[in-house]
């Protein structure tokens, strides 16, 4: 075995690997950053990367995720095609999954995010995005990236990544990130099939599968771009333009034989030339329908669910609006068709006929009763799996479009999230410094307040609960005084103190610490603002809100019927004074869930 004498420097150094192999030494860097020193050499390597030491060549720093260096490169093929000008292309996304498991798997995307503030910032935000298991960022040389999460629920939040130079307003940040994912694949017959999917307009995708050792690589719905391996492992990069619709669903199929004991005996009978006559009968006709249909032929025909098919083809191609309405199974869909009438023609309409072809269908009943729905099959053009389902309904001898659904039908399940205690009251005597922020960054949820509650809504009417009248009456009601601080606050014959509240979330579940119905709270939150500044405040409640800002109320919303907590549901235009802020919500809960959400918003 080979040698080499390596000096390690630590500059900033938190955590550093040095391996040595045969004629080789590797120093991977997973924080801080170091220097590798040779007698011929010093090389400084950052977080995220590695230092290769090779006698006679030196050293050589590179990525030391392969995944980000496969990202990386697939990348120069999008600024290519941005180049070439040939499709509009809006933003660009790859995705690369590795299949660790039936349930696992490791998922490396890149992404381009412009920069939608008005000033340069060094700041990316990721608003609503699943919650990820060891997510590490790094930028498009492979250098690591700081970020924080701000969670929004136990499931998802908002990720704020950090880029060392500030990008200018309208410019991308360009990140890549890998984490662990708990998903599902789904199995049908011998083929195991994975889906994913990125649905932006005008997007370029590219996505990568790397399978597992000894998969058999079967079918995928989009253009195949290259098949290799990786990491000793079979992989498959599949390309996809999305179009004005969006459309960004991947699906790949294979056999896994260290699974299931598969082999290439139990290929589907229909990729060794054996598909079913039944389906073939139906693909002809389909075919032969479409010809005449794209030769400008009127085709005319609901005596069955495939001819609708055709008809509602025919209507597109020849934009007769009329004919398209009739053949819609009910009054919503018509509808919603006469509405969007030119976006469903470019769109829905235009993938009909251009981007799928029919796959299979089951036989349908003679007589069918009124109602009745019978599913019809499509698959993208050059793949057999299948990606949309068309269901047509019978009514009086005749057949009508119940619209269209993407996607294979498979079980979907939704792994339970950790039990967590979100939120947190403390009834010890509580002060404003609790609830005390220094300035307010934009985008970030308030998450500690003073709380003041739960306060009844008076009622001494029929029945436990008050009626909407009471309700009402009582959201016009405020026993707070709301333009200066008070401990201890005289509600009725009582005194209530502040508590102090703090959320693991932004959206704060207040049903989870007050199960009961029909309460009022009050939260408050003080902030110091180092010069004035005016913003939008995104506001979230279940059921019914106000806000005061200094006092002074800035916004109300009743809900008749009530409403879930959605983040920035209602947006509030504000202005902050230089120094302490007094910011006061009031929510009443009408009945179920109760609880609100408040931050302030990116420009």
């Amino acid at each position: 075995m080979g040698s080499n004498t390596v000096r390690i420097c630590a500059v900033v150094l938190l955590a550093a690997q040095a391996i040595v192999l045969a004629q080789k030494t590797e120093v991977r860097v997973q924080k801080g950053k170091v220097v590798a020193q040779t007698a011929d050499a010093t090389v400084a390597v950052d977080a995220g990367r590695k230092a290769v030491i090779t006698p006679g060549s030196g050293i050589v720093t590179a990525v030391d995720d392969p995944m980000v260096d496969d990202l990386i490169q697939i990348y120069g093929w999008v600024q290519q095609e941005k180049q070439a000008q040939r499709e509009r292309i809006d933003s660009a996304s790859i995705q690369m999954v590795r299949i660790e498991g039936e349930n696992r798997f490791t998922l490396a995307y890149l992404r381009e995010v412009p920069n939608s503030e008005s000033r340069p910032s060094d700041t990316c935000p990721i608003p609503g995005a699943s919650i990820l298991d060891n997510p590490a960022f790094y930028d498009l040389q492979g250098n690591r990236l700081s970020f924080d999460l701000q969670k929004t629920n136990a499931h998802s939040g908002d990720y704020f990544v950090r880029f060392p130079e500030p990008v200018e307003p309208g410019k991308d940040f360009r990140f890549i990130c890998v984490s662990k994912l708990d998903a599902s694949m789904f199995k049908d017959g011998s083929l195991w099939h994975l889906q994913i999917c990125w649905n932006a307009p005008n997007c370029l995708n590219y996505f990568r599968f790397v399978l597992p050792a000894s998969a058999v690589f079967v079918d995928s719905n989009r253009d195949v771009v290259v098949a290799d391996s990786f990491g000793g492992n079979p992989a498959v990069t599949t390309r996809n333009y999305t179009g004005a619709v969006g459309d960004g669903i991947c699906h790949v199929a294979f056999l896994w034989p260290e699974k299931d004991g598969t082999t290439l005996a139990d290929l589907p009978p229909q990729y060794r030339g054996l598909r079913d006559e039944h389906d073939l009968d139906i693909v002809r006709a389909g075919q032969l329908q479409m010809v005449k249909i794209l030769a400008g032929e009127p085709f005319i025909d609901q005596s069955n669910p495939v001819a609708a098919v055709g008809t509602l083809a025919s209507a597109i191609i020849r934009k007769d609006k009329p004919l398209l309405l009739d053949l819609m199974a009910n009054s919503f869909l018509r509808g919603l068709a006469d509405q969007q009438y030119d976006e469903f023609i470019e769109s829905q309409g235009r993938q009909l006929v251009e981007g799928v072809d029919f796959l299979s269908t089951p036989s349908w009943p003679e007589r069918p009763q009124n109602g009745y729905e019978h599913p019809v099959y499509f698959s993208r053009k050059g793949s057999l799996l299948h990606d949309a389902t068309m269901t047509m309904v019978y009514w009086d001898g005749t057949w009508y479009s119940g619209g269209m659904t993407w996607g294979a039908e498979h079980p979907e399940a939704t792994p339970a999230g950790p039990a967590v205690d979100a939120v947190k009251i403390s009834r010890d005597r509580a002060d404003l410094s609790a609830a005390t922020y220094q300035g307010l960054e934009p985008g970030r949820f308030l998450r500690r307040w003073l709380f003041l509650g739960p306060i009844d809504i008076p009622w001494k009417g029929e029945g436990y609960f008050p009626n909407d009248q009471a309700q009402r009456e009582f959201f016009g009601v405020d026993p707070v005084a709301l333009d200066r601080f008070q401990a201890q606050i005289q509600i009725g014959d009582k005194s209530c103190p502040w508590a102090s509240l703090d959320s693991e979330y932004g959206v704060i579940d207040l049903s989870a610490v007050v199960p009961d119905w029909f309460k009022v709270a009050y939260a408050w939150a003080q902030i110091d603002m180092p010069e004035e500044r005016s913003g939008v405040l995104g506001i979230g409640s279940d059921d019914h809100v106000k806000v005061w800002l200094n006092g002074k109320l800035v916004h109300e919303n009743w809900v008749q019927g009530g409403r879930g907590v959605v983040a920035d549901n209602d947006r509030v235009p504000v202005t902050f004074k230089k120094g302490m802020n007094q910011l006061v919500l009031k929510i009443q809960n009408g009945g179920g869930g109760w609880g609100f959400a408040c931050r302030l918003l990116t420009q």
